[in-house]
């Protein structure tokens, strides 16, 4: 029982944790070498923060679902910023995929995985929706078809709201 009674209160502060967690302002080098700070995107709109690898199928399925939402919004101050969390062995790899693909929105290296961890990354694809204030609205942890759904509503509605 005492077992028990500790593993939930573990769960209840995993989960308070994840609810109490703040915007952390970031630095970090796109894939031409120049500094792209959070705070400086914000100043425009709401950025959604997509932690992905090159590795990972359900981070590029992401990617391509929501490239077009991106494009569609980005007169508007929407950002996708996708920060990549390859290591150092297969960093080579995300310029040609994007380039490959098309992408146009930004792109960031996090090799040292310390802006993931700031946000409490535990899995990628791993996604939240900063409103121009500096607010978390929305966090997404996986990725399956039709999320891509959910998240252009809520891009929407930090786009009205402001």
């Amino acid at each position: 029982m005492k077992k028990v009674f500790f593993f939930i209160l573990f769960l209840l502060f995993i989960s308070l944790k994840s609810y109490s967690q703040n915007y952390s302002d970031f630095t970090l080098q796109d894939l031409e070498g120049n500094d792209v700070k959070l705070s400086k995107l914000l100043e425009k709109g709401p950025v959604m923060i997509s932690f992905w690898a090159t590795w990972c199928s359900p981070c590029k399925e992401e990617m391509k679902k929501l490239f077009p939402v991106y494009e569609k919004y980005k007169d508007r101050g929407f950002t996708y910023l996708a920060i990549n969390q390859d290591n150092q062995k297969s960093v080579s790899k995300v310029k040609s995929y994007i380039n490959a693909n098309g992408y146009s929105f930004p792109v960031v290296l996090d090799p040292d995985k310390s802006v993931f961890e700031s946000y409490s990354g535990v899995g990628i694809p791993y996604s939240l929706l900063i409103s121009k204030d500096k607010k978390i609205i929305s966090k997404h942890l996986g990725y399956v078809t039709g999320d891509e759904i959910k998240i252009e509503s809520e891009i929407k509605n930090a786009l009205s709201a402001e």
